[in-house]
């Protein structure tokens, strides 16, 4: 009696990394400056589903980028129904799959025996640390490439390209980035009532040329006090700084009813300890001034 077996024609493997995770506001940042980053520094193309999806039948689209990539990276937080289904189709083809989650729980019972990143967002370095282990875990893939699915009776068959040596990470030529980590203080006055707001900017060290900070901005309205800390991500080219707001979190509530999100545009002085500009804010612009009172090793 002969065996019964399923026959998968993979076709060609292409260089890239298939990223399955929600879509959703929640975990965009995530994507735009840890795990995209980290792939493409790595010398592979990132594909996203949502940046592929091409015919009504979105499951073909899928099958296609998962059968051609080297390797997938989950994003498991939420346990999402499609990203635990296309985790299934990955396994079923012995793809290297590498999981991530903000959130130890939603690690199902059948993928707690395989390693998985967890990341800690109350840890205000957890995007450098997620990128840096993530980054590893891609090499790690790479530096073998032979396919080997964890499940029995499951095998892969096929050849990988190279790497191209200028796009590898290890050998990116690096570019001279501004430092402006540490503790930077300022304030502004609201355009149309004219409220005194005081924020405390942290920037980490190793920042690079995208990165994400917290500014904590304080006010007064009706005698009572706010505090509110901001997410902020921010980029740098040459002594150019721009600061954008994209969320926050009332830490002292007050009489406030909601909080409209911050942007600055700043120059970086000659010595490093002011960086001026304007801020933009929900009702126009205000001259701005930060000023460094901290360095990031002594914070």
């Amino acid at each position: 009696m002969g065996k019964n077996y399923v026959n998968i024609d993979l076709g060609p493997v292409k260089n890239s990394c298939f990223v399955v995770m929600p879509f959703h506001n929640l975990y965009e940042i995530e994507y735009e400056k840890v795990i995209k980053p980290a792939i493409e520094e790595s010398g592979l193309e990132c594909i996203r589903g949502d940046e592929i999806y091409a015919e009504q039948e979105i499951i073909h689209d899928i099958w296609k980028s998962l059968k051609e990539c080297r390797l997938v990276v989950a994003e498991l937080s939420g346990r999402n129904p499609n990203v635990l289904y296309e985790i299934g189709l990955a396994h079923a083809i012995g793809k290297p799959i590498i999981l991530i989650t903000r959130n130890q729980e939603d690690v199902p019972f059948d993928l707690k025996a395989l390693r998985y990143i967890y990341y800690d967002t109350n840890n205000p370095e957890w995007g450098q640390t997620l990128k840096t282990d993530l980054t590893k875990k891609i090499r790690g893939v790479l530096d073998n490439p032979a396919f080997a699915s964890h499940l029995k009776g499951i095998e892969v068959i096929t050849e990988s390209p190279e790497i191209p040596e200028e796009t590898k990470a290890i050998k990116k030529e690096i570019e001279i980035v501004t430092d402006i980590s540490g503790v930077w203080v300022t304030s502004w006055n609201s355009v149309v009532r004219n409220r005194r707001h005081d924020a405390n900017l942290v920037i980490l060290s190793n920042h690079g040329n995208d990165f994400v900070a917290t500014m904590t901005v304080s006010y007064t309205r009706e005698d009572k006090k706010t505090i509110v800390m901001e997410t902020m991500t921010g980029t740098i080219k040459n002594s150019q700084v721009r600061l954008t707001g994209v969320g926050y979190t009332f830490i002292e509530w007050g009489s406030a009813r909601s909080y409209g999100l911050d942007s600055f545009e700043l120059q970086v002085s000659e010595d490093g300890y002011t960086m001026a500009g304007k801020a933009i804010l929900k009702h126009g612009t205000r001259e701005v001034v930060f000023k460094k009172i901290a360095a990031r090793n002594n914070v």
